[in-house]
């Protein structure tokens, strides 16, 4: 499913440069927000992906994998055993957890992460808006949204790279922007 938003989230990106091209703002903005709105979810879906796959192959803790899937262990005194509710965790700590359990010596200061990060502001500022019109340029829009598809796309390859020992594949490496 990740591979589809990301495929989703660039097509959106680039129906967006045409409108803006064509001196659309409006539907430019709208196809902006609805390509930071798919890769937001990309990331979160193969978070999920992720987590799912260490949860089939029994490779982690059964606290890890409870943490990467929005979970915890309560001690439950009337059922006499520890039972699992739902906490969810920020998608920056899950991936930090994963590029620290096996890679250590990831540098969270690369471009790649601080691009994933500034991204993640930007799509909260869109989800929680603080004023009543959209007024972001649209050069600001495609800057942001090019450079935070990169932070992805390259924050997943460095996770899968690192996790599973091999690379996204290339058509999914190939929707970096230029």
């Amino acid at each position: 499913m990740f591979e589809e938003y990301l495929q989703d989230a660039y097509e959106f990106f680039l129906l967006a440069q045409k409108a803006s091209e064509e001196s659309d703002a409006r539907t430019a903005r709208r196809y902006y927000r609805a390509s930071v709105f798919y890769a937001a979810g990309a990331i979160e879906a193969f978070m999920n992906y992720v987590a799912d796959s260490f949860a089939e192959a029994e490779t982690l803790t059964s606290q890890e994998v409870a943490f990467l899937n929005d979970k915890k262990f309560v001690c439950s005194p009337e059922k006499g055993k520890f039972i699992e509710k739902t906490e969810y965790n920020r998608l920056e700590d899950k991936l930090k957890f994963l590029i620290r359990r096996f890679s250590p010596d990831f540098d969270f200061q690369c471009k790649s992460w601080s691009r994933l990060m500034e991204f993640k502001g930007f799509r909260d500022s869109l989800v929680h808006p603080r004023q009543n019109e959209d007024n972001l340029d649209i050069a600001e829009y495609q800057k942001r949204l090019k450079l935070g598809l990169s932070g992805i796309i390259e924050t997943m390859n460095a996770v899968s790279t690192t996790v599973f020992k091999r690379a996204l594949r290339k058509q999914i490496l190939d929707l970096i922007p230029e």
